[in-house]
This record gives structure tokens, sequence and C-alpha cells, in this order.
């Protein structure tokens, strides 16, 4: 017991001097619970006695330089330690492992990171404002558990590319305000986890392509105030999580697609202060894209399909920079607008000329406009604007207002407007009308009256409807003479001209506009002339040497201090006379080959080119489908070429400033050949000889005769005709005889053909002329004797024939026994019988029972013979001799053919009846009944 009361009594007294030692130090350094400050208490180095329960210990704005050392071994439970603003030379010496995660050691001197081993737990590291120069591969050993690293404000000019290695979950980079000016590829490799990376105020010039691919995690990318031109294809690729992308105050000067492919998920894209003049079509990859800030750049327009596929976009920011020309329907792309920036532009224009240019912002509620040089707002400026709740056009000194020019915004609430010119005069009177002044919120309109006198230097509200009165000669600029459209030729000099009435005599201030954008730094001409109405002032537009790039729309713009008035806009179209680009040349190219032609044109519109052959149109290349034309090569081609493709090729190039024409000849080469053989000729003394060398070929081949070896010259019986294609011999006598030969050549080759011919002396001629005058007439007795011979058989043969028809016939019907069953007709019959038949057609038959004697029409056989068989007869004929026809004999009921048939010349049964012929012939006849 007494024990016990002693060991309480002991650690009584220990508490006591713990908490009397706590209160000392905390009232020298500050406590608050855990946490210890001791920062702006001048130590140079940790203080010892620390309370072991320490878990934040501030040393912040003390004098502690030079290398440190921190054991904590006795502060177990220390997790953050801040540095900042010291003299701390070299990153901190960790004697021991240490449970720290958060270490703040901005504002220093330490030139090198490393030493981190003893710090396994480290979540979050501030080395801001230090003189670090270099990351290499060893100054993150073992420091996995980081997520947050700021090296802002250091002197960083060069990253090792594998220093971030180890940084598996590091979640927020920064390294703003260095001097980097290259980051090596594949540097950010390993930081999977990263969403947050600064890079600004540096010195990066380009971005390369590939160079953040691996960060599929990063949300956020900082790269403002660098000095960035390029940003090459590519550049983002990999970011599919991105959503803020700041590019602000660099030399961006062109947006591509290039470098916004694999923006899908961006929702917030700043590139204010570039050097952007020009927007281009490519958001199709930023679809999700909610506010684009393009301030402070130099864009002067804006296209209509500039700003496609923003479906999204919210907010729009185009201030401050150079714009005076908005095509109509830029907007229908941006239906989703709320909030759309255009101030100190120059879109007065838009605003006093255009229309229609706001339709499709029916979600737009804020519209900026202020310190555009608005002057005039017409009537029907702000169409479209159904939701808009503020329009701010302060800055402008606007002289007139439209009649319903605010009827399109029926939902205003702030309308922001401040100007000491405007004309009140009747034409302003509508704003007094009691549904009209009612309802415009004149709570921030601060407009006084400029003219007339009446009513000048009064505010907006205190003129009564009364005073806006009409005047009989306005002050107010008309445009009574309009510039007017022309077409010119490149290099020529044009003026254009305007002329403006007015009642003032004041100077009426000119400006010419091209495409709705100020032309400076022309030469322009004025002169006024007194007229009845009052003074009408005139400008002239002179333009010199003009050029292509002067073509457009031009339109002048008066203005004095009552008013400003838009002239239509005239048309200025610059033509350029054709000229040729290529111009065809000569060619030559052997048959069966490709022919080339060459030609293009140049000028503006651009030349249409059109082809002729010879100068016509007729091509038979073309009707033969030979015919190409390879208009992007410029190329005109013949594939297969002929001879008739031969000939002179015009190229004609044609536009509305006039007509060229260049020409081409085309030479088709082809080896010499012949049309027809030449054949042998036998002629006799006397007679005359002629032979055939039909030829052809490119160039036109030369023509040799030979006879034996020997050409052949001119005589008094040679001669050659038709281009030496006819050598024609005149009374050939036996000399003559020989081997003839014809040769033809061109620059392609040679080629030649013969023939032999045969000259019969005169006894050799009367021999073979008698001879066969002696075989002609032997052949025609012989078959004068053989027709004699064939005429008397077929006339016996024509006198038993009755006879035997008669008995055949008798026969058949009286003999019973040999009838067949069913038919009434004989079975046999005789071989002269048959013969009878044929020669009759077929056979007759008579329901009488008697004698019949039938008609018999023998043939004409004109070169014909019958055979006669042993159970046949074939009859024979010449395709020229037809049998005569007779007329079809009805059969019986019952009967059956004879098996024993006769043919005729179509081999037909003889019981068919033969066809009439088509054709009579007039042929003799040889037997007449």
């Amino acid at each position: 017991m007494l024990v016990a009361n002693l060991l309480m009594v002991l650690a009584l007294f220990f508490k006591v001097l713990i908490c009397n030692a706590r209160d000392d130090y905390c009232k020298k350094c500050g406590c608050l619970g855990m946490f210890v400050d001791c920062s702006k208490t001048m130590i140079t180095t940790i203080p010892e006695g620390l309370p072991l329960w320490i878990e934040s210990l501030d040393l912040s704005s003390n004098k502690i330089h030079g290398t440190l050392t921190v054991n904590t071994n006795n502060y177990s439970q220390l997790t953050a330690l801040t540095l900042s603003k010291n003299s701390i030379s070299s990153f901190p010496i960790f004697v021991n492992k240490s449970i720290i995660n958060n270490l703040n050691l901005a504002r220093n001197k330490i030139k090198k990171l490393e030493g981190l081993e003893n710090l396994p737990n480290l979540k979050n590291l501030d080395m801001s404002k230090n003189i670090l120069v270099f990351l290499d591969d060893n100054s993150f050993i073992q420091s996995t558990h980081l997520k947050t690293i700021n090296l802002n404000n250091n002197l960083i000019t060069n990253l090792s590319a594998n220093c971030f290695d180890t940084l598996t979950n590091l979640g927020e980079l920064k390294i703003s305000h260095n001097k980097l000016n290259h980051l090596p590829v594949g540097l950010f490799k390993k930081l999977k986890n990263l969403e947050l990376l600064d890079l600004s105020r540096n010195h990066l010039t380009v971005i390369h392509g590939l160079l953040f691919m691996d960060l599929v995690n990063l949300k956020t990318i900082i790269l403002r105030h660098n000095l960035i031109e390029d940003l090459q294809d590519g550049s983002f690729f990999g970011l599919i999580n991105l959503q803020s992308l700041h590019l602000e105050n660099n030399n961006i000067s062109k947006i591509s697609k290039g470098w916004l492919y694999g923006l899908q998920s961006l929702v917030y894209l700043n590139i204010s202060y570039n050097r952007i003049d020009q927007i281009k079509s490519g958001w199709e990859y930023c679809a999700e894209l909610e506010e684009l800030d393009l301030s402070y750049n130099k864009l002067q327009y804006i296209e209509k399909n500039n700003l496609e596929n923003l479906k999204k976009l919210r907010r729009l920011h185009l201030n401050n920079n150079r714009l005076s020309f908005i095509e109509e329907g830029s907007f229908n792309n941006t239906p989703m607008v709320r909030t759309l920036q255009m101030d100190h532009n120059y879109l007065s224009w838009l605003i006093e000329d255009a229309k229609e240019t706001f339709i499709g912002l029916r979600n737009l509620k804020k519209l900026s406009l202020a310190n555009n040089k608005i002057l005039f707002i017409k009537k029907e400026a702000f169409a479209g604007l159904d939701n808009l709740d503020e329009l701010n056009l302060l800055q402008n000194n606007v002289l007139e207002i439209q009649d319903e020019a605010f009827k399109f915004m029926p939902n205003l609430v702030h309308l922001y407007l401040n100007s000491s010119s405007l004309v009140c005069d009747c034409s302003m009177a509508w704003l007094k009308q009691s549904n009209v002044f009612e309802n415009l919120p004149f709570d921030y309109i601060n407009a006084f009256c400029g003219f007339p006198d009446r009513n000048k230097g009064k505010n907006l509200k205190e003129v009564s409807l009364r005073d806006f009165v009409c005047l009989q000669d306005s002050p107010k600029p008309m445009i009574i003479f309009h510039p007017e459209s022309k077409m010119v030729l490149e290099r020529q000099n044009i003026s254009l001209k305007c002329g403006v009435n007015s009642s003032s005599a004041e100077k009426i201030n000119f400006v010419w506009k091209k495409d709705n954008h100020d032309l400076e730094l022309v030469s322009t001409n004025h002169y006024s002339s007194l007229e009845s109405n009052g003074m009408t002032q005139f400008s002239i537009l002179n333009l010199y040497n003009i050029s292509m790039s002067q073509s457009g729309k031009y339109q002048c713009v008066a203005s004095n201090e009552f008013g400003i008035s838009y002239s239509n806009r005239s048309i200025l179209s610059v033509v350029v006379y054709p000229f040729f680009a290529k111009v065809p040349g000569n060619s030559s190219v052997k048959t069966g080959l490709t022919a080339k032609l060459e030609c293009a044109a140049n000028g503006y519109p651009a030349p249409q080119i059109s082809w002729r052959k010879d100068g016509g149109t007729d091509f038979p290349a073309a009707l033969e489908r030979r015919l190409k034309v390879m208009a992007r090569d410029d190329v005109f081609l013949i594939v297969d070429v002929k001879l008739v493709d031969m000939g002179i090729y015009s190229c004609t190039a044609k536009n509305v400033a006039g007509i060229i024409a260049a020409n081409a000849t085309l030479t088709v080469l082809e080896p010499p050949w012949f049309k027809s053989e030449m054949s042998d000729k036998q002629v006799r003394v006397g007679e005359e000889i002629v032979l055939e060398c039909l030829n052809n070929g490119s160039p036109k081949p030369k023509i040799k005769w030979i006879k034996d070896g020997i050409s052949l010259t001119l005589s008094n019986r040679h001669y050659f005709t038709a281009e030496n294609q006819l050598l024609v011999i005149m009374e050939a006598n036996t000399d003559d005889t020989g081997k003839y030969q014809c040769e033809i050549s061109n620059s392609l080759g040679v080629n030649t053909q013969k023939a032999d011919i045969l000259v019969m002396p005169l006894y050799l001629s009367l021999f073979y002329k008698y001879t066969l005058r002696s075989i002609v007439i032997d052949i025609i007795v012989c078959i004068v004797i053989i027709s004699a011979i064939w005429i008397f058989f077929v006339y016996k043969v024509r006198s038993r024939s009755p006879n035997l028809i008669n008995s055949a016939d008798n026969k058949s019907l009286d003999s019973s026994n040999s009838k067949d069953s069913g038919t009434g007709e004989s079975t046999k019959r005789s071989q002269e019988q048959l013969f009878n038949e044929c020669l009759n057609g077929g056979p007759k038959l008579n329901n009488n029972v008697g004698n019949i004697s039938p008609d018999i029409n023998l043939p004409l056989l004109t070169h014909a013979s019958v055979i006669l068989g042993e159970n046949s007869v074939i009859y024979r004929n010449s395709k020229t001799a037809t049998l005569p026809s007779q007329s079809p004999i009805k059969e019986p009921h019952g009967i059956v053919e004879d098996s024993m048939k006769c043919t005729d010349i179509s081999e037909r049964p003889c019981s068919t009846p033969v066809p009439p012929p088509s054709k009579a012939l007039d042929l003799p006849p040889i037997v007449q009944q």
C-alpha cells in the first residue's frame, strides 16, 4: 500500500513537471491542440525539448540556415513540418525514418532535391521559391506516396526523362515560374494518376505531339505565360479526361484541328492573349466544350463554319480583338450560348447594316458590345435575341435608333447606353410612345440629344413627345449615288463613285469598306456641288494596278454629326486572262502505243480546257473509245494509236476574260505494209500487163520496182502510176517474162512482195487458143449426145407405165385374198408400178372399180438424173431444177403405206406433194406429153 502510494506521488510529480515544461514551451512558441507554432521566433535550429505529443510543427520565418539535421525519434507523432522562409541551403537530413507526410520547404535556398529516403510516408512536398536547377533520376527515390509536389518559382532548366518515374500516385505537379524550354518525350510516362499539371511561366516554345499521351487521368493543364508558338498535331492526344486547358499569354497564331485532336472531354479552353488572327474548323474534337475564351487576340472576322460542332458552348469571349465582320448564320452552330462578350472590336457594321446576325442565339442572356464605334442601330440588328436580359452598348456614340429596334428583345432588363449626340427628331419619336417608353430600362440609359437645337443637351427622358419634330431639310446624310458593280482585268485601273446629299454644309466623312472591313491607305478624291435640296458631296475610290486580292464587295459609308448612311454593296470582279501553264508539244508515236498530249492553263475564273482535232470535233479515237482525259494531270491520252489519229490537235483555254489556243502535231509512225498480195500473171504477146503494189505506212513508204534483181525504170512501154503503186507494161513481149518485185520502205523498215509474169510467144498463143476451142466443142457435143440418149430412155419408160399401173390395180381390186385386214389395198406392187407412182407424185386411189388411166406429169429434167434401183427409184436433181407440184390426194381411211418407198430430191416420201418452186425457171422441156 505504501509502495502504491509512492508510485502515485511520483507519477503526479512527473506529470506536473511535463505540464509545466509544456506550458513554458507553449508560452514561447504557441500551441493549438497538437499544433506547435514556432514561426517568427528568430530561432536558428530546431529547438530541443519539444513536447512528445506534437503532430504539426511550424518553424517558418526564422533564421535557420545552412544544412539542417532533423531527428524525429522523440516525435513519433509528428506528421507536418513547415520550414518555409528560412535560409536552408540543402535538403534537410532526416537521420531516421519519419512518418511526416507534409513537408514545406518553400522560400529557402535549396539547390538540389535529394534525401527523401527517410520520408517514406511523404504525401505533400512544397519546394517553391528555392534555387533548384535540375531534377535527375534520383530526385524522388522511393517516393511512391507523394500526392502533390510544388516546384514553382525555381530556376529549373532541365528535367531528366525519368525523374518522375517513381511518382506513380502523384495527383498534382506544379513547375510554374521556372526556366524550362524543353520537355523530354516520355517525361510523364509513369504519372497515370496525375490530375493537375502546372507548367505556366516557363520558356516553352513548342509542344511536341504525344508529349502528354500517358496522362490519362489529367483534368487540368496550365501552360499560360510561356513562349509557345507551335502546337504540333497530336499535342494533347491521350488526354481523354482533360477538362480545363489554359494556353493564355503565349504566341499561338492559329487554331487547327491537328492539336485539338483527342480533347473529347474538354469543358474549358482559354486561348486569350495570343496572336490568333483566324479561327478554322476543327471543333468536332471538342464537342463537350462549354466555355471558350478567345479574347485579346487578333481576330478580324468569323465565318459561318468557324464555330461548327460547339453545340454545348455556353460562354464565348471574343472581346478585345479586331473583329469587323461576322458572317450571317455564324452563331447558328452555338445555340446554347448564354454569355457573349464582344467588347472593344470594330463591329459597328454588325449593328448598323447587317441583318439577322444573332439568329440562332435564342438562349443568349448577356450580350456586350461596348466600344465598337456604333453610330446607328438598325431595326433588325437584334433579331433572334428572344431571351436576352442584358445588353451593353456603352462607349458607343449612338446617333440614331430605328423604330422598333428593341422589339426583338421582349425580356430585356438591363440596357446600358450612353450617348451625347442623339438625333432627337421625328425619326426617334417612337421611343416616347407609352408602350415603348414604359418598357425601356432607363435606369441604365444615360443619353442626351445633340440635334436639333431645340432639344440639344437635353436628357432623352426629359424630351417630350411633341418635341420630336421632322425637319424639312434634314442634315442627316443620304446616299443618292451608289457605287456600281464592275468586272475588270487584272492590272487595270478602276474607280468607284459614291454621292451623298445633306442639308448641312458640314463635310461628310466617307469611309470605304471591302467585305465589311474598313479600307485604309487608299486613294480617294472628294468634291461637292450645291444642289437645290442642299449640298451633294462625292467620294471617288481609285484602285490602281488592280490584283486578284482586290476582288470583293465594296461599300461606301457616309456620316456626319447628324447620322450615318450605308450605300449598296458593289461587286468588283477581277478576272485574269488565261495563260498556259503547260503547252502541248509535237510528238511522234508508233501505232499501237499511247500518245500523250499535255495542256494546262491558269487564269481567273479557272479556264475551261477543250480539244479539237484538225479544226473540228471529229475524234476517231473518241468514237472508238480510245480517248482518255486525265484532268488531274492535265493530260490527254490516245491509246492504241492508229493512222487516223494523226493530225493537228488544238488545246483551247477559255474564261470570261478571253480565250487562248495552242497547237500540237501528232505524227503516227507505222512500218510499211501491203494492202493486198500481188498475183502471178500470164499474158500473150502484145497485151497489157498491170501489177498492183498497194501499200500503206507512215511516213509514206517509198516504192521500188525490181525485175529479176534489177531496178525498173521508166521507158516507152513501162509506166508507173498512182504514186508508183501501179506498174503498167504496154505491148508486152517475151522479154517481159520474169520475177517482178515491189519493195516499199520508210524509216521504220522495208517490206517486199513478188509475182511471176509469163508472156507467151505468138505460136504458143495460137496453139492454146485453138486447142481450147476444140476442147470446148467436144464437150458440147458430148452433152448433146448424152441428152438424146436420156430422152429416148425416158420415152420408152413412159410408154410402158400405163399397163403396169392398170394390171397392178386390177389385180389388187379383184383378188380378195390378197387384201390386208382392215385395209382394202394390196401389200405387193411391181417395180414398174412404183416407178409410175413416183413419176406422178404418189399413188392415185379411186373408189370406182375399173381401169385407172392416171395423168402422168413428167417433170422437166434439166441437169438431172434418175437411178433405177432394185426396189426403189432415186430421183436426183440439180439445185436449180425443181419438181412440178401436184395437188395433194386424200388417202382413204385405213390405207397402209407400202414399205417400199421412193425418194425425191428432199428425200420426202413420194406420197407427199412437192411444194411449188419459189421462182419460175425458163428451162426447155425435154419430154412433152
